[in-house]
């Protein structure tokens, strides 16, 4: 009887190695720039919204106080009479007198305004991005390591060979 070598009850390929490392590069090469594009699609849609809420609080004011004015709403009459027109009705004194009354505003417009808008920061400026981040968003690089990730995928699909390291060829 002749003693045959010990065969692994399992061989493992390396190609799969090769082909389960490419198809991770090229998925980050690929997802990682649709990730970066949705977040700045994202913070434009909720930049949008606030400057739009914004504008909506700011047409409220405007809308109440001119519906004010036209309901003939005392408090705005006399408002806009002291500030206007500098007059006040004889029972009235004013709380606070302008140091100045001729730096003193006749606007009615400031006091309608809202709050300063705040918009939320971009997202790629509050974070440093990793070196994967940056290879994989770079004119470039972003070439090379798709080359890089299909050159791994190719080699991971070519077939294993047959034969053990010392089998003589056609054994």
């Amino acid at each position: 009887m002749t003693a045959r070598p010990l065969q692994p009850l399992i061989r493992l390929d390396p190609g799969w190695l090769f082909l389960i490392a490419g198809v991770l590069v090229v998925a980050c090469t690929v997802l990682i720039p649709a990730q970066r594009s949705l977040e700045n699609a994202r913070w434009e849609r909720d930049r949008a919204a606030a400057i739009e809420r914004h504008r909506v609080v700011r047409l409220e004011h405007y809308a109440a106080y001119l519906d004010a004015l036209n309901r003939g709403d005392e408090s705005v009459l006399l408002s806009l009479a002291a500030t206007q027109l500098n007059k006040l009705p004889e029972d009235r004194i004013p709380l606070d007198l302008p140091p100045e009354v001729s730096l003193t505003s006749a606007s009615v417009f400031a006091t309608m305004e809202p709050k300063p808008l705040e918009l939320p920061p971009r997202p790629e400026r509050a974070r440093t991005p990793s070196l994967l981040e940056r290879l994989t968003i770079g004119d470039t690089s972003r070439l090379w390591l798709m080359a890089a990730g299909m050159l791994c995928i190719v080699w991971g699909l070519l077939p294993a060979t047959t034969g053990g390291r010392g089998a003589p060829p056609g054994a």
